[in-house]
């Protein structure tokens, strides 16, 4: 799902992808094909040329169409053999911006494939899904994983940074409440609102101390010994780092790309799990990591702690009610 600001691409190698026949993987989830890397040069080339004749929007868009067009049929294939979830399902545009892809099957494969990482490791922690009464996705893009909560007894609700991806939400999802939200905190619910808030692919792109922020903001809305699940660049991301970065990483450090474009897929933050342990999360105890765990977002890792009974509040709270 989903970062703040723009939408997350569940995998980096999924921002060139091609339209041809999905295939699975390991966990059963459809992969969406991609080109090769040859023509990575030619393309950066291509950008920039685009961007300075001030083209490079419009440019998007058509490749998007086309795109869009290209997986029409598969589409329709998929629908029509009854493996949705009966719930609607977003313009590509809109799955384009969450997935950057147009193909349903991956939107509704990859949100479910989410859903059960998130409850497979609550209950490998001993915390059954049925025990959590509340929960809020934080960054939830036009609903790729909530959607699959509608068939359960939760009182689930959404924000993001997109006023589209939420006006579509609230649309579309009745079965849930949506809210917008900024960069910055303060979240629009009250303290101790939840008991389980989590955010795939969201921590990915935030800067250490927007990160700090946002934790304080997640220990306030959570109630005490809730649950906060994240997704992150972990070890599945090293062979896109410079042997510098891969040292840092393995020294226990963060690294940050282009930390001026918090909130955005070019910001792009990578931790290793002793750094994720030791100072990620002030006021959380970390429970499980299970690396390329994310399984909705591969090959991310995913991360279960659990605030401290007395944690250490966030932002300001606001007057709007919890979740119904």
């Amino acid at each position: 799902m989903c970062s703040l600001v723009t939408p997350c691409q569940p995998g980096a190698a999924l921002r060139d992808m091609g339209n041809g026949p999905l295939t699975r993987n390991t966990s059963g989830v459809a992969n969406v094909p991609q080109r090769g890397a040859g023509g990575s040069f030619l393309r950066l080339v291509l950008k920039r040329a685009l961007r300075r004749l001030g083209l490079l929007d419009r440019a998007r868009w058509t490749r998007d169409r086309v795109n869009a067009l290209a997986w029409l049929r598969h589409d329709r294939r998929f629908l029509r053999r009854g493996d949705g979830d009966g719930l609607p399902v977003p313009p590509a545009r809109l799955r384009i911006l969450t997935t950057a892809s147009p193909s349903v099957e991956w939107f509704i494969q990859s949100g479910r494939s989410g859903a059960d990482s998130i409850r497979d490791l609550l209950a490998r922690n001993g915390v059954p899904i049925a025990t959590i009464g509340s929960m809020l996705d934080f960054g939830c893009g036009c609903g790729r994983v909530l959607r699959h909560w509608a068939d359960s007894d939760l009182q689930v609700a959404g924000c993001d940074y997109n006023v589209d991806l939420v006006a579509w939400c609230r649309r579309k999802l009745p079965f849930a409440r949506f809210e917008t939200n900024t960069i910055e905190p303060p979240l629009p619910y009250p303290d101790a609102s939840f008991d389980l808030v989590y955010a795939l692919s969201v921590f990915t792109h935030l800067p250490p101390a927007l990160q700090q922020r946002w934790i304080g903001e997640m220990a306030r809305i959570l109630r005490p010994t809730g649950y906060l699940i994240v997704s992150t660049h972990g070890e599945g991301y090293l062979e896109t780092l410079t042997t510098d970065e891969q040292d840092r990483i393995r020294g226990g450090q963060l690294v940050v790309h282009h930390d001026e474009e918090a909130g955005t897929n070019r910001c792009g933050v990578f931790f290793s799990e002793a750094y994720v342990r030791g100072d990620f999360a002030p006021g959380f105890d970390v429970r499980d990591y299970a690396p390329r765990g994310a399984r909705g977002n591969p090959p991310q890792d995913l991360v279960l702690l659990q605030a401290q009974a007395t944690p250490r509040l966030g932002s300001t709270p606001t007057t709007t009610p919890p979740p119904p």
